[in-house]
């Protein structure tokens, strides 16, 4: 709705992949013309490789072309993203037309990685690197930001895809990972960054995807928008509200640029949708951490 509701966005093609939608979830997303998709396990797994439900979506992002056919650029954002301003939107369209990707580096002044939690965020990051590609990639890039893939922009006819999916199925050979689609797509930017540089690779401003567990935003009262937390408190585009301590709360102190602080739940129209199906379950599971990070070389 934080697409629908805008003018811009009122015909914009959507689409979105089912992974277990219910009937009513389904007809209220045809309603607004969104159109639903069952991906298909790729790389080679299959239900039977106890692998959770949802890896299939993370998995299937760089195949968006694939399953949604006939567009000139493809716009993914996570579910748990939602558009404020669409200056943001412009900016990954115009991103992607440069002829590579569009995509924003989790760096702003405000995150806590470059404070509280430098070293644990450096930490997860060699993690992972290592996990997938080894300890010698690991340590080369330890120090580089997370190119943050729950939003990002690309034309159909970038050569990033393929490399993306390619790098990502060889990956899955040393081991299985949540982070693995991410991991990859950085791995590939990173090992060819002047080239891609030169074919049209754009780093966008972290107001283009606010991810909220690296910095909480503010609530500027007057304009009624979240904006980023310090002067001159710029408006967010996208508010991706990817921080798992925020979700399982519920709700949180936001402060206000006036001073004080507001009880919020970040959601497009403060979670007021007026929707049956939209409740969400006292306690959300972590899938990602239910058994499933594997370290171990993959069968």
């Amino acid at each position: 709705m934080s697409i629908r509701e805008k003018p811009e966005g009122a015909a914009i093609a959507l689409g979105c992949f089912d992974l277990g939608l219910s009937e009513q979830q389904k007809s209220w997303l045809a309603e607004r013309a969104v159109e639903i998709v069952v991906p298909d396990w790729p790389f080679g797994l299959s239900d039977a490789a106890g692998v959770p439900l949802p890896f299939k979506a993370i998995l299937c992002r760089p195949l968006l072309p694939r399953y949604f056919p006939g567009h000139d650029i493809y716009m993914h954002m996570d579910a748990d993203a939602w558009v404020q301003d669409w200056e943001a939107i412009e900016f990954y369209r115009a991103g992607a037309e440069r002829g590579l990707l569009a995509i924003t580096p989790e760096i702003d002044r405000s995150f806590i990685s470059n404070y509280g939690t430098a070293d644990s965020y450096r930490a997860f990051i060699v993690k992972v690197f290592t996990d997938l590609c080894g300890a010698e990639v690991a340590q080369k890039y330890r120090n580089y930001p997370i190119l943050n893939t729950g939003v990002f922009a690309m034309p159909a006819g970038s050569p990033m895809w393929g490399r993306w999916a390619r790098r990502i199925e060889e990956n899955l050979h040393n081991g299985r990972n949540f982070h693995i689609e991410q991991a990859s797509l950085n791995f590939e930017v990173f090992e060819h960054l002047d080239d891609d540089l030169a074919q049209g690779l754009e780093f966008l401003p972290s107001r283009c995807n606010w991810v909220c567990h690296q910095a909480l935003p503010k609530f500027d009262v007057d304009r009624e928008l979240l904006v980023e937390p310090f002067l001159p408190h710029t408006p967010l585009g996208v508010i991706h509200r990817a921080s798992d301590d925020f979700k399982q709360k519920k709700t949180g102190q936001i402060a206000l640029t006036a001073g004080g602080t507001r009880e919020m739940n970040l959601k497009y129209r403060e979670g007021r949708y007026g929707l049956g199906s939209s409740e969400e379950p006292e306690h959300l599971e972590r899938w990602q951490d239910a058994g499933f990070e594997w370290t171990e070389k993959a069968t």
